[in-house]
């Protein structure tokens, strides 16, 4: 196991990859070969593809800049939520059914070709992800920014009809062309590992599968895959090197075996080496082969007789038959005649040079004719009728030398048969009898074919008879001591191949047992950073809870893997799952998930939260503004949230965010706005009323106490949790003490004084007392009609409230 101390604080000094850590223990441990070393080394890099953990060497950080989706879940017609590409938050606000989660559904979808949420549910769920309204034209466009390399956007379509999975993906550069899928960007790795979305069933889930799956879920957030694959490969390579030391050894049993039932003394010592620990191949060798012994030579002597070659009948007769015709060819040119042709021409071509050089004269030879052109042509006519003559009789003659070579040549290619010690033979006599016989080669050419016709025949029936004896003769041997000679030089080999592999088998048995011993604290060591930024993030979600979270560890392997998040309520040590309410598992859930999603070693920037306060209390509202803020320093922080309640706490504290509101029109035409202030909004709703020419004056009646009510509660509200917030208060506290206060005198006097049965008398004058008294007609049943007096009434009132934060 890895020691305490100063490996085990580098490893967790900073955000290390896989493979540095390993490094660091690798490096610690002078008890493990050098070999093993690298054979961990090895396997890590194999199963990463050459790069232990990708994504991870400097990336481009990569912010999103917008969202556009048409026909997709909720929204119907084009609707943009244009995002700011730089650190800071951003709360998008939408009641259920406004399309709000539609745009983070598309960002996901978009990122990782699913969704969480249709996943885990029935198919009909799935089905219908387009929109019933506006059905055509799907399709998602994603804007994004990445540092120094520009913006660009990623899209998927379906062609009208198409099922969710027959989409297109495609991203585009800004000014470049668009490239088909998203795989240039060298996503799919960080997206596991850094996955920057997390919605409310994500929350939900990730303690539904049991310590397992928490398990699996932590496991890939930290890119400890890489280390399972590797213990994987190692047991892998350790079986299929081992196969050979075991296939050894199963043969070496079965031979021994086969031994057993033979008494020749030969199997006796082959038994008794096989039985020595090692057994010395050498000496197993040479009883396999017979070395030194005179049996030794007996089988490869007898296979060797076995494949004696001879002429054949039909090769033998050719030759003679050429041999024979080519001598009655040259005996047809006459000796005496070719002679005389030969002078004739030597004498004809001494005249005509003689003619080339002196011209036209008698014959210097009888004096009676005369060389002239006439006689040089005759002459040159029978010289080449001579020449032809001539080359005819050379072309017999080679022909001739040609055919007594070749069966001259098949005589002496013939050789004697060595006996084989130990063993009768008796056609081994008869066919070098025979050899040495034929080896007697007569002088002319007729007698030298009538000899080879006879003694080749006689060779090829001598061989043919020894080949038959022979290979009884080997047949009866390798019936008894030859196969166990064979099953034992065939075990030899098998051990050698074994033996060969023996320091490869040593190291990967090192290895394997070195990730093994050190696979649990490597993952702890992997987890310690994450597991201390996840417990700061918790004591902050923690607000007003009793249960603190102590330490986060990985234990177990396989089936009996498990997450140990031990906890203690009130000082006092439990396990921290079995004591948390659903809004506590899930602001758990955000403190695991937050520091793996913010990794400096991740190339997203940006981190999206579909409704992850939906199961939270006031109290966890109020420290996850603080989480958010921290994170929003280096991050792009976008939170989508079903109600206003996070909104209201970031304008109660003075957080700087932006905050937009998502609503939904008929035919699911969805707006994008900002969502200014409740109280601003409401005023705008009243005027709006008020102005209305369509709408009858009773109907503005009887609407407008309501609306006049919520803008001056509203109004009051920010300015209380504002003043409890700024004096130290708890959210808690300021919530029971809002709650309690019934009437809209009792919450502004939350508001001005602190306290709800504060006298308002001194504040109520003018403007201030008309506009409470319009808020009071409607509760009394006396509501009349309001002019737009009455809502600038209002306006003052409510702005002047607000003033008072």
């Amino acid at each position: 196991m890895p020691q305490e101390g100063g490996t085990a604080e580098a490893a967790v000094g900073a955000e290390q990859s896989v493979h540095d850590v390993i490094l660091e223990l690798l490096g610690a441990d002078d008890a493990l070969s050098d070999r093993a070393k690298d054979v961990v080394l090895s396997a890590l890099a194999e199963v990463s593809g050459g790069s232990v953990e990708a994504g991870e060497n400097n990336p481009a950080p990569t912010f999103l800049s917008s969202i556009t989706v048409s026909g997709f879940r909720g929204v119907g017609p084009s609707a943009r939520l244009d995002l700011f590409p730089a650190p800071g938050l951003m709360v998008v606000s939408g009641r259920n059914g406004s399309g709000k989660s539609s745009f983070a559904e598309a960002l996901e979808l978009t990122l990782t070709g699913t969704s969480y949420r249709w996943n885990k549910k029935e198919s009909l769920w799935a089905e219908a992800w387009q929109n019933l309204h506006h059905p055509e034209p799907c399709q998602i466009q994603v804007g994004f920014t990445r540092e120094a390399l520009g913006p660009f956007t990623v899209g998927v379509n379906w062609d009208q009809g198409e099922k969710l999975e027959n989409c297109t993906t495609w991203t585009q550069a800004a000014g470049d062309k668009r490239v088909d899928g998203t795989e240039a960007l060298g996503w799919s790795r960080a997206l596991e590992l850094h996955r920057p979305l997390l919605s409310y069933e994500e929350l939900g889930r990730l303690f539904d599968g049991g310590p397992s799956a928490l398990y699996d879920a932590l496991a890939k957030l930290l890119g400890l895959d890489a280390l399972s694959e590797t213990e994987k490969l190692l047991a892998t390579r350790l079986k299929t090197i081992r196969a050979a030391s075991d296939t050894a050894d199963a043969e070496r049993k079965r031979v021994l075996t086969a031994l057993a039932d033979h008494t020749d003394e030969r199997a006796k010592r082959a038994a008794k080496l096989l039985r020595k620990r090692p057994v010395p191949l050498d000496d197993a060798r040479a009883l396999a082969t017979g070395a030194g012994e005179a049996q030794s030579d007996a089988v490869p002597a007898l296979r060797t007789l076995t494949q004696l070659e001879t002429p054949t009948i039909e090769v033998v007769q050719a030759a003679t038959e050429q041999l024979r015709a080519a001598a009655r060819a040259a005996a047809d040119s006459a000796t005496a005649a070719i002679d005389l042709t030969s002078q004739r021409v030597e004498l004809l071509r001494t005249a005509l040079r003689f003619h080339d050089q002196g011209g036209d004269a008698d014959c210097p030879v009888c004096a009676q004719g005369r060389l002239d052109a006439d006689w040089a042509t005759a002459a040159q006519n029978s010289i080449a009728q001579s020449e032809e003559l001539l080359d005819e009789y050379r072309s017999t003659a080679q022909q001739l030398k040609s055919a007594r070579a070749q069966l001259t040549t098949l005589i002496q290619g013939l050789s004697a048969a060595s006996a084989v010690p130990g063993i009768d033979l008796p056609a081994l006599a008869n066919y070098n009898n025979a050899v040495a016989a034929a080896r007697n080669i007569p002088v002319t050419d007729d007698a030298l074919a009538t000899h080879a016709e006879s003694a080749l025949t006689e060779v090829i029936a001598a061989a043919e008879t020894l080949r038959a004896e022979a290979a009884d003769e080997l047949a009866r041997r390798e019936t008894a001591w030859a196969p166990l000679a064979a099953q034992l030089g065939g075990w030899v080999g098998l051990e050698e191949q074994a033996r060969a592999v023996d320091d490869e088998l040593n190291a990967v048995t090192a290895a394997k047992k070195w990730v093994n011993e050190h696979a649990a604290a490597f993952r702890n060591l992997r987890l310690k950073p994450i597991a201390a930024q996840a417990r700061d993030i918790w004591h902050q979600l923690r607000q007003e809870s009793n249960v603190d979270l102590v330490e986060i560890s990985l234990e177990g392997t396989s089936t009996r893997r498990k997450v140990v998040l031990e906890g203690a309520v009130d000082g006092k040590p439990t396990k921290a799952l079995s004591v948390m309410s659903q809004g506590e598992l899930h602001a758990l859930a955000l403190a695991l998930f937050l520091p793996r999603a913010t990794s400096a070693k991740s190339p997203f920037r940006f981190v999206v939260l579909d409704d992850p306060i939906q199961a939270m209390d006031p109290s966890k509202i109020d420290g996850f503004v603080q989480v958010l803020c921290e994170i929003a320093k280096t991050h792009q922080v976008i939170v989508f949230s079903h109600d206003d309640r996070l909104a209201s706490v970031i304008r109660d504290t003075g957080v700087d965010a932006r905050l937009i509101e998502v609503v939904r029109e008929k035919g699911s035409r969805v707006t994008v706005r900002d969502n200014v202030n409740p109280a601003l909004r409401q005023l705008g709703d009243i005027f709006a009323l008020i102005k209305d020419a369509n709408m009858p004056e009773d109907i503005k009646g009887r609407a407008a106490p309501a609306l006049f009510r919520m803008a001056l509660e509203s109004a009051a509200k920010q300015t209380f949790y504002a003043k409890q917030a700024l004096a130290g208060r708890s959210l808690a506290e300021s919530e029971d003490k809002w709650l309690s206060a019934k009437k809209t005198s009792s919450r502004l006097a939350l508001a001005i004084h602190g306290h709800s049965r504060a006298d308002l008398t001194p504040w109520l004058r003018g403007e201030r007392q008309r506009a409470l008294r319009i808020c009071n007609a409607g509760a009394h049943g006396d509501a009349k009609p309001v002019s737009i007096h009455d809502a600038r009434d209002l306006e003052k009132t409510v702005l002047e409230v607000l003033a008072l934060r």
